[in-house]
């Protein structure tokens, strides 16, 4: 197995009443291109996290790793893929004493759902391979796997040709034994992917979101009810509010037996050159009941996390992780991106807004988890920026406490913080962009110089602000971003 050298900078930040609430931010420096793909939180508070990651002559194979509370690496395992055996690793589930982990395998050129299972050190125990019945697929993907009564559910892609790529559905138990399996066969030409699902409490039916490529109905994305044999029960296209269509990164789960959420992407056509996120409530019969938007400007763009963009927090709140300023999903850029956090109410009013970066590099969210403690966990890959080397994308995992605060993480390779405003660029020369919470209005900025007299003090009337600074000399300043209802924010700007 490679070795690996590993990067951690951890800070206890808050103690609280009943528990204390430590963060961290563990990077895995491999000199590889990862895809993180899932979080798993232990029952005894310890965080698991699986990726697969390229390597130079572009073999993929599949690495999960094991942190405590303070982000230490306790346990790690890897798959080497061979020409004779292939895994890329999925998602993971944790039953009784023991670990699962899914994902899409082959062997002697046979493709198969694979179910790996793992004592509580990572060490393997069993690997169970399953085929669909009625097909002979190029490629299987589990994309989402759910346990309910002591059983896994799992939802996911069979890849026959490019026209034809159906959702299946596998039910298996804990000893490997395959309880049903069946795929959606309406005729040619499908492309429906699923891209998440939940199970409703005594029913056995799968509520799922899929991405339509044949955009049937004018939606490019449906929520389809399918029975245990996948057959349609219903097909609901899912429209918003917003004017565009909604694309990739669906997260999914059930807030009644009556109402559900959705997070996604949108590209808005009457406002081209950025993606949006959006959190939805729907009814069963597509009504919108509320919906939090985040929309960017023309020139950024914002990409709800990967393969779980949402997730429920401990006091009932909902947290949505999106990646700001990301030109193309999955690819390495050149320009700096940061990850937000967004805390929002049952009803979707917002809470909180937070940033999380470092001061150069792009920082892509994959999934995000609620621990049980009341801190955010964040799965992601990391390049720098400028990019040094396009094939490299390191994978990473931070926490931090329930507030969305990442504070005192650095050492001379990288800075981890977060604030509630970001300004940039620093250094600049004639011009500084502030971005700002929308949980606020407006705020004022203030510069300073070494010595604290003010020297520019100006109004941000938007969330998003340009502001000329041509006529301040060159130096390094104190800025200050408030205003009366709560933000406060300070650093340092160079000014060329």
């Amino acid at each position: 197995m490679k070795k690996l050298t590993i990067s951690i900078f951890t800070i206890m930040l808050l103690s609280l009443a009943t528990f204390s609430q430590e963060t961290f931010f563990t990077q895995i420096d491999d000199d590889s291109f990862h895809n993180p793909m899932d979080i798993l939180i232990k029952q005894d508070g310890n965080m698991l996290f699986c990726s697969q990651y390229q390597l130079a002559n572009y073999s993929w194979n599949s690495i999960m790793f094991e942190v405590d509370n303070s982000g230490e690496i306790v346990n790690e395992w890897t798959f080497n893929n061979t020409g004779d055996e292939y895994l890329r690793c999925a998602r993971m589930l944790q039953l009784d004493d023991h670990i699962y982990l899914f994902g899409e395998g082959r062997k002697n050129n046979t493709a198969d759902v694979s179910m790996l299972k793992f004592d509580m050190q990572l060490n393997e125990v069993e690997h169970y391979r399953y085929n669909i019945n009625g097909i002979d697929p190029g490629r299987l993907f589990p994309l989402k796997v759910l346990c309910r009564d002591n059983l896994f559910h799992i939802v996911g892609l069979a890849r026959l040709t490019n026209t034809y790529q159906p959702p299946f559905y596998l039910k298996t138990s804990p000893s490997g034994i395959m309880l049903n399996s069946s795929y959606y066969n309406p005729g040619p030409y499908v492309e429906m992917w699923p891209q998440d699902f939940y199970l409703s409490p005594g029913s056995d039916n799968l509520f799922t979101i899929c991405q339509d490529w044949n955009v049937n109905n004018n939606s490019w994305a449906h929520f389809i009810i399918f029975d245990k044999t996948m057959s349609v029960v219903s097909d609901l296209p899912i429209t918003t509010g917003s004017l565009g269509f909604i694309m990739l990164s669906y997260t999914i789960f059930r807030d009644s037996d009556s109402t559900f959420y959705l997070a996604h992407n949108y590209w808005d056509i009457n406002q081209p050159g950025g993606w949006n996120s959006e959190v939805t409530r729907f009814d069963l019969n597509g009504n919108t009941l509320n919906s939090f938007v985040f929309q960017c400007t023309e020139d950024s763009a914002s990409w709800t996390a990967h393969y779980n963009g949402m997730d429920t927090l401990p006091d009932g709140n909902l947290i949505l992780c999106t990646t700001w300023n990301l030109d193309r999903e999955f690819n390495v850029q050149q320009e700096p991106t940061k990850i937000m956090l967004f805390k929002l109410s049952p009803t979707l009013d917002l809470i909180w807004q937070k940033y999380l970066f470092g001061e150069e590099g792009m920082y892509e969210a994959y999934g995000v988890k609620a621990h049980p403690d009341g801190g955010i966990v964040v799965l992601g890959a990391y390049s720098p920026t400028p990019s040094t080397n396009p094939d490299i994308k390191e994978v990473f995992l931070m926490k931090t406490d329930s507030d969305g605060l990442l504070t005192g993480i650095e050492n001379e390779k990288q800075k981890i913080s977060s604030t509630e405003a970001i300004l940039y660029p620093n250094p600049a020369r004639e011009q500084i962009t502030v971005d700002f919470s929308r949980l606020y209005t407006s705020a004022t900025l203030q510069l300073m110089d070494i010595s604290g007299k003010t020297v520019f003090r100006t109004q941000l009337t938007s969330n998003r602000q340009t502001i000329d600074i041509s006529a301040l000399p060159a130096g390094t300043y104190l800025y200050r971003i408030s205003n009366q209802k709560g933000l406060e924010e300070t650093g340092k700007l160079v000014v060329n």
